[in-house]
């Protein structure tokens, strides 16, 4: 799990599957399973056009994406 920027959202590994989420209200941005490529891109698209992510937010929560993606490379 980890905390972006803002301290308003979280990310965070669920099983097999990965969901951005605010904190308190734990509305979902996005979730996805890391280890499908094109899952990965869609979550990615999603985090690029939120309205509810500052810049700062966005830029951990795809560094964030592309750390679990990269644990399931194989």
């Amino acid at each position: 799990m980890a905390r972006l920027p803002s301290d308003r959202y979280l990310i965070q590994e669920i099983g097999s599957m990965i969901y951005l989420f605010e904190e308190h209200s734990e509305e979902e941005i996005v979730s996805f399973d890391p280890f499908f490529l094109e899952d990965v891109r869609r979550a990615q698209a999603i985090i690029d056009e939120s309205s509810e992510l500052s810049p700062e937010d966005k830029t951990w929560a795809h560094f964030w994406s592309g750390y679990f993606f990269a644990n399931y490379i194989r």
